[in-house]
């Protein structure tokens, strides 16, 4: 990941591929894996895929957000689990198109509920890949609140 600008952060990835899969890399060098076209599609299954990685994206661009939104408002968030799901979907009159985004995301706080909550919905708002998401598909947020006293 590069700074390209006072204002900006570029990522890059690429994709290797023969046949029915390939590999997908990460220029950080963090980012390594098998991809493979789906059973679902034809495939033979057994990689990661598009929706995977990003169901992935999306728990990790949504928890990041909630953490920043968090540390500006001065709230301490003990413990932070976030489940993303996609849903790719197709039909004669629409071609393949992620219909759906759910996030589920367990925080674990000492700050009164009804804030977390709102911080947790504000997150949403404000999270790049939800806002890109958005565009095509609904996004939809469960939150789950667990009291931690040590907060």
């Amino acid at each position: 990941m590069e700074q390209s600008g006072s204002d900006s952060i570029e990522a890059n990835a690429s994709v290797s591929w023969t046949g029915w899969g390939g590999k997908v890399t990460g220029e950080s060098g963090a980012l390594s894996a098998h991809t493979a076209t789906q059973a679902e599609l034809g495939g033979p299954g057994g990689g990661t895929n598009p929706e995977e990685l990003l169901a992935a994206a999306l728990a990790n661009c949504y928890t990041s957000t909630l953490t920043a939104l968090a540390r500006t408002r001065q709230i301490e968030l003990a413990e932070i689990t976030t489940s993303a799901r996609t849903r790719l979907a197709w039909d004669k009159e629409t071609p393949h198109h992620i219909a759906r985004g759910d996030l589920t995301v367990r925080i674990a706080a000492a700050a009164p509920e009804d804030e977390l909550v709102k911080l947790a919905n504000e997150a949403r708002d404000h999270c790049p890949v939800c806002n890109i998401l958005k565009q095509t598909a609904e996004v939809t947020l469960a939150v789950n609140i667990v009291k931690n006293s040590s907060g």
